[in-house]
């Protein structure tokens, strides 16, 4: 997600104005220290949630003492106990269990949405699962997978081609296989009043916000309006959010609506296909 710094996380950041930041999903900690440094210059506190980050746990956490809290475990135990929060980023486990169940948590521990960042809600994992460890994933819950490639427009895995060395669902699309489908799930059972927003780069990065906190703050409402590409969204999902930007953006017409409408219909189809080639 460091990639989206400059041209999403941070605008976002300044937008929102969080006091508490949650980061699921570290790795080496690029985005960390990112993020890390806006909260000590903000006087916020970033809660980051890794059970194996690739950095020195003791030099971050001492650099940025008294803004930075560090928790060595999965992030479906630690978002209850952390609880509340303004801001959440996630970019941990790829697959439709692990999202689905984050983002419920939120749900559960929030009264008040806070405005969540997701990676990887476009090509590869938008619509096919990805285990860092498959054991634990209930069973009842996780796609057939192969230690196997993937490659752009085929469902099958691969001998050759990306990330070769994960844990991936031997096909794309269908039921509870995915990040992006993960989102939709949660959107279609949520009582919240909640629009999804789209980025291109890579992965894709989604923005999920509140209708209300967008009514109610200029400056998000803004900010989201100039991060988001609905043209992009449309294009991977049916349930992208406009409606709050309707003044901002005007709706479609002629030829573009008509190859949007296409592209949704080709979205529907491919996660209704369960994988078929």
């Amino acid at each position: 997600m460091y990639r989206y710094w400059e041209s999403a996380v941070q605008p976002l950041l300044q937008a929102r104005s969080p006091k508490t930041i949650v980061e699921v999903g570290a790795a080496d900690g690029a985005n960390t220290r990112l993020i890390a440094s806006w909260a000590a210059e903000h006087e916020a506190l970033l809660h980051v949630v890794d059970p194996k980050p690739r950095f020195d746990v003791d030099a971050y956490t001492q650099r940025w003492a008294g803004h930075l809290e560090v928790h060595l475990e999965l992030s479906l135990p630690a978002l209850p106990a952390i609880g509340a929060v303004d801001m959440v980023l996630l970019d941990g486990d790829h697959n439709w269990y692990t999202m689905i169940n984050e983002l419920r948590e939120i749900d559960r521990v929030n009264g008040e949405w806070p405005l969540v960042l997701m990676h990887d809600l476009d090509w590869p994992y938008g619509r096919r699962d990805m285990y860092y460890d498959p054991d634990g994933i209930p069973a009842e819950h996780r796609q057939p997978y192969r230690r196997r490639a993937i490659e752009r427009f085929r469902s099958a895995l691969v001998g050759r081609g990306m990330n070769p060395q994960a844990f991936n669902a031997k096909h794309e699309g269908g039921p509870r296989n995915g990040v992006l489908t993960a989102v939709e799930d949660f959107l279609s059972e949520t009582d919240r009043d909640l629009l999804l927003f789209a980025r291109p780069g890579p992965g894709g990065l989604g923005i999920l916000a509140s209708a209300e906190a967008l009514r109610n703050h200029a400056r998000l409402k803004e900010t989201v309006a100039r991060v988001h590409d609905p043209e992009f969204a449309v294009t991977i999902s049916p349930v992208y959010g406009t409606r709050e930007f309707g003044e901002d953006r005007p709706a479609p017409r002629g030829r573009l609506a008509k190859r949007l409408q296409r592209a949704q219909k080709r979205v529907t189809r491919r996660r209704r296909a369960g994988g078929r080639q």
